[in-house]
């Protein structure tokens, strides 16, 4: 009698050429532009509008390949398992960097509110009794979903992967399982952690020098004061960025207790607790990565490769 074996990772048919890998977060700042002026481009970055129903999709593609992924694993050989857990833990990187994407953009349409609420409660759904975490979530999500939104009934479908001609050159995009060759490589080549924790220090010392600005000069026009406001959200919400891109980051290098100190000292000065509660959101994330990543320690060298 001919056995019929389940589908199992060692299946997948990676694809190449590598893709690059860009996630949300980085696209997130990856937008400012100081060519006319620190406060100028802080100004512009506040007032510009994020796709946030477009991050919701890619948050939603990248958790659909996760749970791909575990599925596979449960009827894969461990040793195969232990060879692909750098595609798990880019994905996982991923989806963390669009979730919190959606929390830190600031939400202007009804569609935008919609979205956000579809991402809250996937991760809720995701964590199960896990009380700390959805704590954590829903105060990351809860600022700006008060008062009179319009509640619109969106579906927001998985982000599927683009083809290769298709692909916006370094803007994010879903991966599955199919690019784990570029996974991989994304995952061994994410920017250094403390890069981002001191350019979020350098952005909070920005905002400090526009509130003085409105603070030393009673008599602004109202243009002037309306920028230098703008300005001084746009570099809060980009340090927040920053600290929150840091946290998954560490996860998945070797972690420094000493950035990570110096991360959490610097996300006590963002301004709104809004701001502050998606980098505590970030970090809860980033201890599941974490534990992804010592889970592949933990294996290294019980088998061969493959």
């Amino acid at each position: 009698m001919k056995t019929i074996s389940s589908p199992s990772l060692a299946d997948i048919e990676l694809e190449l050429p590598l893709r690059a890998v860009t996630d949300d977060l980085a696209a997130f700042t990856g937008r400012l532009s100081l060519a006319a002026g620190a406060e100028k481009g802080y100004a512009s970055f506040a007032a510009e509008a994020s796709r946030v129903g477009e991050i919701a999709e890619r948050a939603i593609g990248h958790a659909v390949e996760i749970s791909r992924f575990l599925a596979l694993a449960g009827t894969s050989e461990r040793a195969q398992v232990a060879f692909y857990l750098d595609m798990l833990i880019g994905l996982s990187v991923l989806n963390a960097a669009s979730t919190i994407a959606v929390a830190l953009a600031p939400p202007r349409l009804a569609v935008d509110f919609a979205a956000r609420r579809r991402v809250l409660g996937d991760v809720i759904a995701a964590v199960g009794g896990d009380a700390d975490f959805v704590k954590a979530a829903r105060k990351a999500f809860a600022h700006g979903d008060a008062g009179d939104v319009e509640v619109v009934e969106t579906v927001f479908h998985a982000a599927t992967v683009p083809t290769l001609d298709d692909a916006r050159d370094g803007g994010p995009a879903v991966l599955d399982l199919e690019q784990g060759l570029s996974l991989m490589t994304f995952v061994r080549e994410l920017a250094a952690p403390a890069i981002l924790v001191e350019r979020a220090a350098l952005q909070l010392d920005d905002a400090d020098g526009f509130v003085r600005a409105i603070e030393q000069d009673a008599d602004l026009d109202p243009e002037r004061l309306d920028r230098l406001q703008r300005a001084c959200h746009g570099a809060n919400l980009l340090a927040a960025a920053d600290l929150a891109r840091a946290c998954l980051i560490d996860a998945v290098t070797a972690g420094d207790q000493d950035l990570r100190a110096r991360g959490k000292e610097l996300a006590q000065r963002l301004v709104g607790e809004r701001l502050r509660d998606i980098v505590i959101f970030a970090d809860a994330m980033a201890d599941r990565i974490r534990e992804l990543r010592h889970m592949q320690q933990d294996t290294a060298g019980r088998f061969k490769p493959l």
